[in-house]
Protein backbone atom coordinates (compact mmCIF):
# COMPACT_ATOMS: atom_id res chain seq x y z
CA UNK A 1 0.00 0.00 0.00
CA UNK A 2 1.35 3.42 -0.89
CA UNK A 3 1.76 6.02 1.81
CA UNK A 4 -1.04 8.11 0.29
CA UNK A 5 -3.61 5.26 0.49
CA UNK A 6 -6.33 5.50 3.10
CA UNK A 7 -6.73 3.11 6.01
CA UNK A 8 -10.09 2.48 7.68
CA UNK A 9 -10.09 1.56 11.38
CA UNK A 10 -13.38 0.21 12.77
CA UNK A 11 -13.77 1.12 16.45
CA UNK A 12 -16.47 -0.88 18.25
CA UNK A 13 -18.34 0.63 21.18
CA UNK A 14 -20.18 -2.23 22.89
CA UNK A 15 -22.19 -3.42 25.87
CA UNK A 16 -19.52 -5.15 27.97
CA UNK A 17 -21.88 -6.43 30.63
CA UNK A 18 -23.40 -9.24 28.54
CA UNK A 19 -22.52 -12.91 28.07
CA UNK A 20 -20.34 -14.29 25.29
CA UNK A 21 -23.18 -15.32 22.95
CA UNK A 22 -24.97 -11.99 23.16
CA UNK A 23 -21.67 -10.14 22.74
CA UNK A 24 -20.78 -12.02 19.55
CA UNK A 25 -24.31 -11.48 18.17
CA UNK A 26 -23.94 -7.74 18.76
CA UNK A 27 -20.54 -7.65 17.07
CA UNK A 28 -21.93 -9.55 14.08
CA UNK A 29 -24.95 -7.23 13.79
CA UNK A 30 -22.71 -4.16 13.79
CA UNK A 31 -20.14 -5.73 11.45
CA UNK A 32 -22.60 -6.53 8.65
CA UNK A 33 -23.87 -2.92 8.77
CA UNK A 34 -20.38 -1.39 8.55
CA UNK A 35 -17.95 -0.96 5.66
CA UNK A 36 -14.95 -3.27 5.21
CA UNK A 37 -12.00 -2.07 7.31
CA UNK A 38 -8.27 -2.62 7.47
CA UNK A 39 -8.51 -3.30 11.21
CA UNK A 40 -11.17 -3.60 13.90
CA UNK A 41 -10.58 -2.78 17.57
CA UNK A 42 -12.91 -4.13 20.27
CA UNK A 43 -13.04 -4.16 24.07
CA UNK A 44 -14.00 -7.58 25.44
CA UNK A 45 -16.93 -8.29 27.80
CA UNK A 46 -15.92 -7.98 31.45
CA UNK A 47 -17.53 -11.08 32.98
CA UNK A 48 -14.80 -13.60 32.03
CA UNK A 49 -12.07 -11.38 33.49
CA UNK A 50 -14.07 -10.70 36.64
CA UNK A 51 -14.75 -14.42 37.09
CA UNK A 52 -11.03 -15.11 36.86
CA UNK A 53 -9.85 -12.30 39.15
CA UNK A 54 -12.50 -13.13 41.76
CA UNK A 55 -11.54 -16.81 41.80
CA UNK A 56 -14.80 -18.11 40.32
CA UNK A 57 -12.79 -19.48 37.37
CA UNK A 58 -9.25 -20.80 37.32
CA UNK A 59 -6.78 -19.53 34.74
CA UNK A 60 -7.15 -22.59 32.49
CA UNK A 61 -10.94 -22.22 32.27
CA UNK A 62 -10.60 -18.49 31.69
CA UNK A 63 -8.09 -18.95 28.83
CA UNK A 64 -10.31 -21.55 27.14
CA UNK A 65 -13.28 -19.18 27.35
CA UNK A 66 -11.25 -16.31 25.89
CA UNK A 67 -9.93 -18.49 23.06
CA UNK A 68 -13.49 -19.48 22.16
CA UNK A 69 -14.61 -15.85 22.31
CA UNK A 70 -11.77 -14.49 20.15
CA UNK A 71 -12.28 -17.26 17.59
CA UNK A 72 -15.93 -16.28 17.23
CA UNK A 73 -15.06 -12.57 17.02
CA UNK A 74 -12.51 -13.25 14.27
CA UNK A 75 -15.23 -15.00 12.26
CA UNK A 76 -17.73 -12.13 12.35
CA UNK A 77 -15.74 -8.88 12.12
CA UNK A 78 -15.64 -7.20 8.72
CA UNK A 79 -11.91 -6.46 8.56
CA UNK A 80 -8.53 -7.87 7.62
CA UNK A 81 -7.32 -7.80 11.23
CA UNK A 82 -8.90 -7.40 14.66
CA UNK A 83 -7.47 -6.55 18.08
CA UNK A 84 -9.19 -7.10 21.45
CA UNK A 85 -8.48 -6.49 25.12
CA UNK A 86 -8.04 -6.59 27.97
CA UNK A 87 -7.04 -10.26 28.19
CA UNK A 88 -5.34 -11.63 31.31
CA UNK A 89 -2.09 -13.45 30.51
CA UNK A 90 0.22 -15.29 32.90
CA UNK A 91 3.96 -15.66 32.50
CA UNK A 92 5.61 -17.36 35.44
CA UNK A 93 4.49 -15.63 38.62
CA UNK A 94 3.36 -12.43 36.90
CA UNK A 95 -0.04 -11.57 35.46
CA UNK A 96 -0.53 -9.06 32.67
CA UNK A 97 -3.44 -7.46 30.91
CA UNK A 98 -2.84 -7.75 27.19
CA UNK A 99 -4.09 -6.74 23.76
CA UNK A 100 -4.46 -9.77 21.49
CA UNK A 101 -4.67 -10.14 17.71
CA UNK A 102 -7.75 -12.32 17.32
CA UNK A 103 -6.89 -14.06 14.03
CA UNK A 104 -3.54 -15.38 15.27
CA UNK A 105 -4.03 -15.24 19.04
CA UNK A 106 -0.71 -13.37 19.33
CA UNK A 107 -0.16 -10.96 22.22
CA UNK A 108 0.43 -7.44 20.90
CA UNK A 109 0.93 -5.35 24.02
CA UNK A 110 0.94 -5.99 27.73
CA UNK A 111 0.49 -4.17 31.03
CA UNK A 112 1.70 -5.40 34.41
CA UNK A 113 -1.17 -5.38 36.93
CA UNK A 114 -1.97 -5.72 40.60
CA UNK A 115 -5.53 -6.87 41.22
CA UNK A 116 -5.69 -5.33 44.68
CA UNK A 117 -4.92 -1.87 43.37
CA UNK A 118 -7.60 -1.53 40.71
CA UNK A 119 -5.50 -2.98 37.86
CA UNK A 120 -2.79 -0.36 38.33
CA UNK A 121 0.59 -0.72 36.71
CA UNK A 122 2.73 0.39 33.81
CA UNK A 123 3.70 -1.02 30.45
CA UNK A 124 6.85 -3.14 30.27
CA UNK A 125 6.54 -3.81 26.53
CA UNK A 126 4.97 -1.82 23.68
CA UNK A 127 5.52 -3.24 20.20
CA UNK A 128 4.02 -1.37 17.27
CA UNK A 129 1.57 -2.89 14.79
CA UNK A 130 1.69 -1.77 11.16
CA UNK A 131 -1.67 -1.74 9.38
CA UNK A 132 -1.77 -0.35 5.86
CA UNK A 133 1.02 2.13 6.49
CA UNK A 134 -0.31 3.22 9.89
CA UNK A 135 1.87 2.41 12.91
CA UNK A 136 -0.37 1.70 15.92
CA UNK A 137 0.63 1.39 19.55
CA UNK A 138 -1.78 0.01 22.16
CA UNK A 139 -2.34 1.28 25.71
CA UNK A 140 -4.56 -0.25 28.40
CA UNK A 141 -6.72 1.29 31.14
CA UNK A 142 -4.87 4.08 32.97
CA UNK A 143 -1.82 4.05 30.63
CA UNK A 144 -3.19 7.16 28.92
CA UNK A 145 -2.49 9.11 32.11
CA UNK A 146 1.26 8.43 31.89
CA UNK A 147 3.17 10.71 29.46
CA UNK A 148 6.08 8.26 29.37
CA UNK A 149 3.94 5.52 27.81
CA UNK A 150 2.73 7.77 24.98
CA UNK A 151 6.25 9.09 24.38
CA UNK A 152 7.59 5.55 24.25
CA UNK A 153 5.05 4.82 21.51
CA UNK A 154 5.76 8.03 19.61
CA UNK A 155 9.54 7.70 19.74
CA UNK A 156 9.26 4.11 18.47
CA UNK A 157 7.59 5.48 15.32
CA UNK A 158 3.88 5.24 16.16
CA UNK A 159 1.46 7.63 14.52
CA UNK A 160 -1.68 6.29 16.21
CA UNK A 161 -2.18 5.53 19.90
CA UNK A 162 -5.08 3.25 20.80
CA UNK A 163 -6.09 3.15 24.46
CA UNK A 164 -8.53 0.39 25.44
CA UNK A 165 -10.51 1.91 28.31
CA UNK A 166 -13.42 -0.33 29.47
CA UNK A 167 -15.36 0.42 32.70
CA UNK A 168 -13.40 -2.11 34.74
CA UNK A 169 -11.66 0.08 37.30
CA UNK A 170 -12.30 3.35 39.11
CA UNK A 171 -10.98 5.67 36.38
CA UNK A 172 -12.11 9.25 35.81
CA UNK A 173 -13.69 9.58 32.35
CA UNK A 174 -13.32 13.35 32.10
CA UNK A 175 -9.65 13.17 33.03
CA UNK A 176 -9.16 10.37 30.51
CA UNK A 177 -10.51 12.54 27.69
CA UNK A 178 -8.27 15.41 28.77
CA UNK A 179 -5.30 13.06 28.95
CA UNK A 180 -6.01 11.69 25.47
CA UNK A 181 -6.06 15.23 24.07
CA UNK A 182 -2.82 16.10 25.83
CA UNK A 183 -1.07 12.90 24.66
CA UNK A 184 -2.12 13.71 21.08
CA UNK A 185 -0.95 17.31 21.22
CA UNK A 186 2.39 16.77 22.94
CA UNK A 187 3.38 13.85 20.69
CA UNK A 188 1.69 14.94 17.44
CA UNK A 189 -0.08 11.60 17.06
CA UNK A 190 -3.70 10.63 16.54
CA UNK A 191 -5.34 9.04 19.58
CA UNK A 192 -8.26 6.64 19.93
CA UNK A 193 -9.60 6.03 23.43
CA UNK A 194 -11.84 2.97 23.21
CA UNK A 195 -14.51 2.77 25.90
CA UNK A 196 -17.67 0.80 26.47
CA UNK A 197 -20.55 0.41 28.90
CA UNK A 198 -22.20 -1.88 31.41
CA UNK A 199 -25.51 -1.51 33.23
CA UNK A 200 -24.38 1.03 35.82
CA UNK A 201 -21.45 2.84 34.23
CA UNK A 202 -19.79 3.91 31.01
CA UNK A 203 -16.37 4.96 29.76
CA UNK A 204 -16.00 7.26 26.76
CA UNK A 205 -14.95 6.42 23.23
CA UNK A 206 -12.94 9.37 21.92
CA UNK A 207 -11.21 10.18 18.63
CA UNK A 208 -8.54 12.89 18.89
CA UNK A 209 -6.50 14.50 16.10
CA UNK A 210 -2.79 15.23 16.36
CA UNK A 211 -3.48 18.85 17.32
CA UNK A 212 -5.45 17.72 20.39
CA UNK A 213 -8.89 18.51 18.96
CA UNK A 214 -11.71 16.02 19.51
CA UNK A 215 -13.18 14.61 16.30
CA UNK A 216 -15.83 12.42 17.93
CA UNK A 217 -16.85 11.38 21.42
CA UNK A 218 -19.44 8.87 22.62
CA UNK A 219 -20.28 8.20 26.26
CA UNK A 220 -23.79 6.77 26.10
CA UNK A 221 -25.17 3.24 26.40
CA UNK A 222 -25.54 2.60 22.68
CA UNK A 223 -23.56 0.07 20.67
CA UNK A 224 -22.05 1.34 17.44
CA UNK A 225 -19.08 1.19 15.10
CA UNK A 226 -17.14 4.39 14.55
CA UNK A 227 -15.22 4.26 11.28
CA UNK A 228 -12.00 6.27 11.19
CA UNK A 229 -10.20 6.99 7.94
CA UNK A 230 -6.49 7.78 8.10
CA UNK A 231 -3.83 8.19 5.43
CA UNK A 232 -0.70 6.09 5.26
CA UNK A 233 1.43 9.19 4.75
CA UNK A 234 1.34 9.71 8.52
CA UNK A 235 3.45 6.56 8.91
CA UNK A 236 6.67 8.16 7.57
CA UNK A 237 7.56 9.30 11.10
CA UNK A 238 11.01 7.80 11.83
CA UNK A 239 11.88 5.94 14.98
CA UNK A 240 14.19 7.82 17.36
CA UNK A 241 16.46 5.13 18.83
CA UNK A 242 17.98 7.27 21.59
CA UNK A 243 14.65 8.69 22.78
CA UNK A 244 12.97 5.28 22.47
CA UNK A 245 15.58 3.71 24.75
CA UNK A 246 15.30 6.60 27.20
CA UNK A 247 11.54 6.26 27.64
CA UNK A 248 11.76 2.45 27.66
CA UNK A 249 14.14 2.77 30.62
CA UNK A 250 11.80 5.21 32.36
CA UNK A 251 8.89 2.80 31.99
CA UNK A 252 10.92 -0.05 33.46
CA UNK A 253 11.77 2.10 36.46
CA UNK A 254 8.11 3.07 36.94
CA UNK A 255 7.04 -0.55 36.58
CA UNK A 256 9.53 -1.75 39.20
CA UNK A 257 8.17 0.83 41.64
CA UNK A 258 4.75 -0.85 41.31
CA UNK A 259 5.87 -4.46 41.77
Amino acid sequence: MNVSDSVVIAVYRLNLGVGTKEFVREVYKLAIESSPASASILPLPLKPLRDFTSGRKNYGSYRRAIKTLTTKVSAVVNSERAYVGPVAMRYGGNTFLSVVEVMSGAEISRKFIKYGEGFKGHIPRLPNVIVGGISMCFLLLDDVFYPEAARYCAESGSTLLVGIFPPIADLDSELAVAAARLRAFENRVNVILLGGYVKDRSTPTVIVKRDGSVVDIADDTRSEVIEIQLTGESAIRPRSESMYKRFAKMLKILNNLNV
